[in-house]
């Protein structure tokens, strides 16, 4: 099934619980109408004929999400990259961007926790992936714990409750009850289903605290507590007070030794997806970075070329980055997943959040002082403000005032403290890409290219060889001999 913008709207009206501002949010939809359209733009592009090929796949003779296939080589994962871009490109979505992400990690942990313990969370996930291609809901991962003191486990008796991490309060045949809060949670609001997956690994003791699930958004219990003062409900946190969930949505329960390949498998797929969508913002930044040096007639500037070759280069290394992580995929040998490559992504990731302050500080430069002090856009829509806003904002003759006055408006935005901390810290910290990086990267394969040019032997299949010319000159060849 491929679910329509209409149906995607009813389907928010599912007695979810949402809070904002100290009000108990009526209707989702109504409250949240722009965010609301943009999410449901997906479902409306994935009906659009000239994008049913990407978006869409045939199984068993209905047409449903390509998003939801498994995927099982690296032109899944280019496609699903492209299907992120697109939607990007069209500032789209929102219902599943981390959900299928979170998806595809939880199912290749479960197939991994079930080869190593004989557990069957595989078949929960299949039958649950079933259900997704059938209703083709928006997904949404939770992930991230308050956790309280970091210092501490989460069932250290010194935490100053049990609940800083979402956990398992009771079992029986029927299914499990959880308890504990979400935060940070993107576009939650937005989707259909919850995907709890653990935010660290746990010890023996934090077993209770082992637990992936699948959880509606309207179910028993569920409370939103949406960002302050946002239009879209921002990045809430989710409240899970007693939230029962049946067996067959279950996908962990306990396995503590399992619950760091639950976090880590969720974060391999979504940093590539971030390095996915921040080139399409990247290539905003350096088109913003031109328009305003050709508004400000600034063009012809040795410096200011260098800033935007610059910008280029950051936006272009971006996505050379995450083209190369679908493209060499590590493709598990045990479950047939294709994962993106982990020291790609990583450094895609790294790169793009370590340098973005380095690209707000041209684009600023660029731009110059009036993104510091410009009036309000409120002020624009009056006819008499409007008038010497037009008279004393004009840069270049050949361009509008209007065009120009857009463009500053959008180099704050993006200059934002907001805009900063998220770019930096979503889908994970600087120190955590480095951490990713020095642990997977191939240090064999470095040591051995090393080794073989210094002469010294080594036994790596691609450098055993000794460095020698393969071709060298006879003796014929050479004069006086």
């Amino acid at each position: 099934m491929i679910k329509t913008p209409e149906q995607y709207v009813q389907s928010l009206r599912d007695g979810r619980v949402v809070y904002q501002d100290g009000e108990l949010i009526k209707d989702v939809p109504t409250r949240y109408k722009e965010a609301v359209e943009r999410s449901a733009s997906e479902f409306w592009i994935s009906n659009q004929p000239e994008h049913r090929a990407l978006f869409n796949m045939i199984e068993d003779g209905e047409e449903v999400s390509f998003s939801f296939k498994v995927p099982k080589t690296g032109e899944d994962l280019q496609r699903r990259r492209e299907i992120v871009q697109t939607l990007s490109r069209n500032r789209i979505g929102g219902s599943r961007l981390t959900g299928i992400d979170s998806l595809n990690g939880v199912a290749y942990a479960c197939d991994k926790i079930d080869a190593a313990m004989g557990t069957h969370y595989a078949e929960n996930m299949k039958a649950y992936r079933a259900w997704c291609k059938k209703n083709d809901p928006g997904l949404c991962a939770a992930v991230s714990d308050p956790k309280g003191n970091r210092r501490l486990h989460a069932e250290d008796p010194k935490q100053a409750h049990k609940d800083f991490y979402v956990r398992i309060v009771d079992r029986n045949k029927e299914g499990i009850t959880i308890v504990g809060c979400k935060l940070h949670i993107s576009d939650s609001i937005l989707s259909n289903e919850l995907i709890v997956l653990p935010s660290r690994n746990h010890n023996e003791g934090g077993k209770d605290y082992a637990v992936s699930c699948a959880v509606p958004c309207g179910a028993k219990g569920v409370s939103f507590l949406a960002s302050a003062g946002t239009d879209n409900g921002g990045h809430p946190m989710i409240i899970f007070d007693n939230v029962f969930v049946p067996w067959e949505r279950v996908f962990l329960a306990g396995e503590w030794q399992f619950s760091r390949v639950y976090a880590t498998s969720f974060a391999r797929y979504h940093r590539l997806t971030a390095a996915t969508y921040k080139h399409v913002q990247l290539q905003n930044v350096a088109g913003i970075a031109m328009l305003m040096a050709e508004y400000n007639g600034l063009t012809h500037a040795t410096r200011i070329q260098d800033m935007l070759a610059w910008l280029a280069m950051y936006a272009d290394i971006t996505e050379a980055l995450g083209k190369a992580a679908a493209l060499a995929p590590v493709v598990d040998p045990e479950t047939g997943f294709a994962l993106p490559n982990p020291v790609y992504t990583n450094c895609a990731k790294f790169f793009f959040a370590s340098q973005w302050h380095e690209a707000m500080k041209y684009v600023q430069d660029i731009t110059g002082g009036i993104a510091a002090t410009m009036p309000s856009m409120k002020d624009y829509e009056n006819p008499t403000v409007k008038a010497y806003m037009d008279k004393y904002l004009q840069g270049d003759a050949r361009f509008s005032s209007e065009d120009r006055i857009k463009a500053i408006n959008a180099v704050i935005r993006m200059g934002s403290t907001f805009g900063g901390v998220l770019t930096i810290h979503a889908e994970g910290s600087l120190a955590t890409q480095r951490m990713v990086v020095y642990q997977m990267a191939d240090w064999e394969r470095f040591k051995a290219a090393a080794k073989r040019s210094l002469g010294i032997p080594t036994d790596h299949p691609d450098y055993n060889q000794p460095l020698k010319p393969p071709w060298t000159m006879p003796e014929s060849l050479l004069k006086g001999k």
